[in-house]
């Protein structure tokens, strides 16, 4: 993950992330940053931090790995509590209207479906939040822009002003500026080849041949940029290693993401 020291001018209404991600990859100041000390540049009373990725490159992940480092021991040790909320899942069905859903409702629809928190349980977290104590992890903001309504869009304002927060979103959809920003960019170009290879060694225990088709795919992704731009989202790179043990590309002169995904359809 990297800090963003340079953002461009957000004033504009419609973006194009193709073209914004052009615009940061050749202009943005970029610096990284390890996960525990993203907080450190935040200056406010209230800490907000707002993680940016295109589709696919591991916002979710990296809120579920800050999730389970906490629950180590290994970070923000000054939260009582960590809750990560999927916004996606803040929908009409799960949330009628006609409630004015509270942090407490959260909790309860997220965490306890089945069960019903007691009294003292709901003082204790009511206390935690008072104190700022709780830390909220909001994860697709992209998601729930697109069909939130009015009465979530209340208790998703609530958290924004004031708890501890760390809110994920593609980068198009973000319509307000936070101080902290941050965007995961990733594979790195070594990071690619580790898990091409790790990939097919595992292959190698059950066919032979693996570890050449490895160097084919490598040689196939570099031999154009955009080949080796889409490798670098996580997922894509699994997509595409999984479907090259099953064919071959070698003579395909362009991959797009269009192509990937009609290759995933056929197979």
């Amino acid at each position: 993950m990297q800090e963003r020291e340079d953002e461009q001018d957000s004033s504009s209404k419609t973006y194009n992330p193709n073209i914004l991600g052009t615009y940061e990859e050749i202009y943005g100041t970029k610096s990284p940053i390890a996960m525990e000390e993203i907080f450190n540049k935040c200056t406010d009373q209230i800490k907000k931090v707002l993680v940016l990725g295109r589709a696919g490159i591991g916002k979710s992940t990296f809120c579920q790995y800050a999730t389970f480092r906490w629950a180590k021991g290994e970070i923000w040790s000054e939260y009582a509590l960590v809750l990560l909320i999927y916004l996606r899942k803040l929908t009409i069905i799960r949330y009628p209207t006609g409630t004015k859903y509270t942090l407490r409702h959260l909790l309860e629809n997220e965490y306890y479906p089945c069960e019903d928190l007691s009294n003292e349980q709901i003082r204790y977290f009511q206390e935690l939040c008072r104190e700022h104590r709780v830390l909220w992890i909001l994860d697709g903001y992209d998601e729930f822009a697109e069909s939130t309504s009015e009465h979530l869009r209340d208790v998703f304002d609530h958290i924004c002003q004031t708890q501890h927060h760390i809110l994920t979103s593609r980068p198009f959809a973000i319509r307000f500026e936070y101080d902290v920003k941050m965007e995961i960019i990733g594979f790195t170009d070594d990071n690619i080849t580790k898990y091409a290879e790790q990939f097919f060694d595992q292959k190698q225990n059950q066919e032979k041949g693996a570890s050449l088709e490895c160097q084919k795919l490598l040689q196939f992704l570099k031999s154009n940029s955009n080949h080796w731009g889409v490798a670098h989202i996580p997922v894509n790179l699994e997509l595409i290693c999984s479907l090259w043990s099953e064919s071959d590309w070698s003579e395909k002169k362009v991959l797009t993401i269009t192509s990937l995904y009609d290759n995933i359809t056929e197979w």
